[in-house]
């Protein structure tokens, strides 16, 4: 009888420890605080660049990550987060929140 509980402690004992190494395959993901915003444009396809108006504030998500950057006087949102080979991840989806109007007059 000792032995059958020897045997059966180091089997929850093998159980638990392999429970432990066997964490979660992917990374958990990050989302802009309004991700369920009508405002939210998804893409489909793969780019890291994105045409918005100059001085406006994104919110962007590309891969697990997200960024909110403001667009640049050439009014191109550039994906700044990086996959593990140091290469722009995709931008899978946007949202601005903060919109500057252009310049008016003339």
């Amino acid at each position: 009888m000792r032995r059958l509980a020897s045997s059966a402690a180091l089997l929850v004992g093998t159980a638990a420890a392999l429970v432990g190494i066997a964490g979660p395959s992917s990374a958990a993901t990050a989302h802009c605080a309004d991700y369920t915003s009508s405002d939210k444009v998804e893409l489909d396809y793969e780019t890291t660049t994105v045409e918005l108006p100059a001085g406006s504030t994104v919110c962007y998500k590309a891969g697990t990550q997200v960024d909110t950057v403001t667009v640049g006087s050439d009014g191109v949102l550039t994906s700044t987060l990086l996959n593990k080979a140091g290469k722009p991840m995709a931008i899978s989806y946007y949202i601005v929140t903060h919109y500057c109007p252009p310049p008016t007059g003339s």
